[in-house]
């Protein structure tokens, strides 16, 4: 296991970054940040004014 481990060494910057990268994602989804948005818009809901409830179905 120790010659393993001693094999990984030269990755360890790359889990290093892995790890960082996983823990700011996962930060992000409990305190609801948006990562990759770069504008104002809100966020999408599903009871909202473009719901499908006022689809063609309804219509007569």
């Amino acid at each position: 296991m120790k010659e393993f481990l001693k094999e990984l060494l030269p990755m360890k910057w790359y889990f290093v970054y892995v790890a960082a990268l996983l823990g700011w994602l996962a930060y992000a989804n409990l305190t609801g940040d948006r990562i990759l948005s770069f504008d104002n818009q809100e966020q999408w809901t599903a009871g909202g004014s473009g719901s499908h409830s006022n689809g063609i179905m309804h219509h007569k």
